[in-house]
């Protein structure tokens, strides 16, 4: 079960003083997806977090609500967040644009310096040979190496230091990058989430979907629907939502279109072909 938290402030007219807070609760259903849909009116007084207790219960340390409701510090309440869909769009982008501009001299790298993304070179091999990665998971692709080697009779480069990325057209870094790059500033970089420090290069970090009626229809009036999307992909076991594919992408400030982002590889690609 997911839970979703809206605070309604009621702050004005005389006749809030002589009402008293109240909540509203409704259940929400979509194949198996569970939501139930907490609503405090606030009329007078201080926040019961108490009272919302007895409602949330052991959903508190993850619940769903906008980034401007305040929590009190003390309440144990904490919002609900993760960047498992967003990094698993990441992958879904890189691979959409490598099949679109299918052009086997795109040099892209993977940077995944825990290993958590092996098994994304078994499709990056499909579109390039080798598959570059940079990592300090050794034993994890080493082993990645063998497989592919056996399995497909494709390469992987691995690399330790940061220099490979000089000369990439297109850098998969599912994880959050926590320093600049040494890219070129025509590279294109896609991450799971807001890097720690500036790039040099182009960052895409957001991604946005189509959410499927379905969940549309069950979706609070006050939560963002890629935000919602998060939690169903997370905690809602809507696994089949990690197969989309952005509609539009961007840094926070630009919006992508899939169009602009796969020209903006054909342009890197060909500037790097021709220098």
């Amino acid at each position: 079960m997911m839970t979703a938290l809206q605070i309604e402030e009621h702050n004005k007219g005389f006749l809030r003083r002589l009402r008293r807070n109240r909540i509203r609760v409704e259940h929400r259903y979509c194949d198996a997806v569970t939501l139930k849909c907490v609503t405090y009116e606030h009329y007078r007084g201080k926040v019961s977090w108490t009272s919302i207790d007895r409602f949330v219960k052991a959903q508190r340390n993850r619940v769903l609500c906008a980034p401007d409701m305040a929590i009190a510090s003390n309440s144990g309440y904490k919002r609900f967040v993760s960047t498992d869909l967003s990094r698993r769009m990441c992958e879904n982008a890189a691979l959409y644009l490598l099949r679109t501009v299918a052009d086997r001299q795109i040099k892209a790298v993977l940077v995944d310096d825990d290993g958590d993304c092996a098994g994304l070179c078994d499709y990056l091999a499909e579109y390039g040979d080798p598959v570059n990665v940079l990592s300090s998971a050794t034993r994890i692709y080493a082993a990645q190496a063998e497989y592919l080697l056996n399995e497909k009779g494709a390469a992987l480069k691995l690399c330790r230091d940061k220099s490979c990325l000089r000369d990439a057209d297109l850098i998969i870094a599912p994880g959050r990058l926590e320093e600049e790059l040494p890219c070129l500033s025509d590279a294109l970089i896609l991450t799971g989430e807001a890097p720690a420090v500036k790039q040099n290069a182009a960052t895409v970090y957001e991604y946005f979907f189509e959410l499927p009626s379905k969940y549309r229809e069950i979706c609070p009036d006050f939560l963002d629907e890629m935000y919602f999307a998060s939690a169903l992909y997370t905690m809602g076991r809507a696994k089949e939502l990690g197969g989309e594919v952005f509609t539009r992408c961007g840094d926070g400030v630009t919006i992508h279109t899939r169009g602009s982002l796969v020209e903006a590889l054909k342009k890197r690609l060909l500037s790097r072909i021709n220098s």
